[in-house]
């Protein structure tokens, strides 16, 4: 896990679309904090570098937690809900959660495949099923991602979720039975395979010529005007 990030955070007092417009072209973002306060139902609102957030979430991910400055005092706190601008993609505003950190909490987190698997090796095809994993731990335990090792998955084998090796504290929360990984033998396509689906070689109709065939190769020239079959003259 991560180191925790900075975050400078300002208290903000002006709300609306033309304050948060004003907002956003300073550079900052408008924020929430739940439980951050005791008005609209104990959240706080706020405003945060949108560039230090993006930047987090895009290589750090969604699970990073920060710790928000508030100049008088500060809160460790994780993103919880994030809105983007559907053209631009620019952060638009973004939700904030405390975070006990002695407080074990359920988070998803990425899952990659690692390791050349022999199934794989041997001509079999290697397919990711699951991408994300849910896990319970302490906060400042989160994982950026898990790996999984197919170094042992052979042919027409799969790998489930129970098959992952956790870290100490981490408890796996989704289905232990999901499958995550397999290596299947490649699909063979018939003939039959390729007319079903309607692609088919059709055979030239008499007469037509043939593809790389100048027309009228192949057939038998016609005599010409005034001589035999056999080339001969016809005498008058």
């Amino acid at each position: 896990m991560a180191d925790n990030v900075d975050l400078q955070a300002k208290h903000r007092e002006e709300r609306g679309k033309n304050a948060a417009r004003r907002l956003r072209a300073s550079g900052m973002v408008p924020a929430v904090l739940y439980g951050g306060g005791s008005e609209a139902g104990g959240t706080m609102a706020l405003a945060v570098p949108d560039k230090v957030v993006d930047y987090t979430l895009q290589h750090l991910g969604d699970n990073a937690l920060y710790e928000l400055d508030l100049g008088s005092g500060g809160s460790t706190a994780r993103i919880v809900d994030v809105q983007r601008d559907p053209v631009s993609g620019r952060l638009v505003h973004v939700d904030f959660a405390p975070v006990n950190m002695r407080e074990r909490i359920e988070v998803t987190v990425p899952l990659h495949v690692v390791g050349e698997s022999p199934g794989a090796e041997e001509g079999g095809v290697l397919q990711q099923v699951a991408y994300e994993v849910q896990i319970e731990t302490l906060p400042g335990d989160i994982p950026q991602e898990l790996n999984l090792d197919v170094t042992s998955l052979e042919m027409n084998e799969n790998l489930t979720l129970a098959d992952l090796t956790l870290p100490d504290g981490i408890t796996l929360v989704s289905d232990p039975e999901e499958v995550a990984a397999t290596v299947t033998a490649p699909t063979e396509i018939t003939e039959e395979d390729l007319e079903a689906a309607g692609v088919v070689e059709e055979e030239p109709e008499e007469g037509e010529p043939v593809e790389g065939e100048e027309p009228g190769e192949g057939a038998e020239p016609s005599p010409e005007e005034g001589e035999g079959p056999a080339d001969q003259n016809l005498q008058a």
